[in-house]
């Protein structure tokens, strides 16, 4: 039975006014045959991984005030 784990980590640049420039996403999967894909990476600004995207008429709501 495949086990599927939901992950969210906090990424800091080592100098905190420096931008991230890479990252590496390593997957281990162990005892098992087949094709494997990743479907999501979602990258979010901020200190609170909350998972929510804003649909295009709320961004431009929150930008005109």
């Amino acid at each position: 039975m495949a086990y599927f784990s939901k992950t969210s980590e906090k990424i800091m640049p080592e100098n905190y006014f420096s931008k991230v420039k890479s990252i590496t996403v390593r997957v281990c999967v162990t005892n098992c045959t087949g094709t494997f894909y990743i479907t999501d990476l979602l990258l979010q600004p901020g200190s609170v991984a909350t998972g929510w995207v804003g649909h295009p008429c709320e961004i431009k709501w929150v930008l005109d005030g």
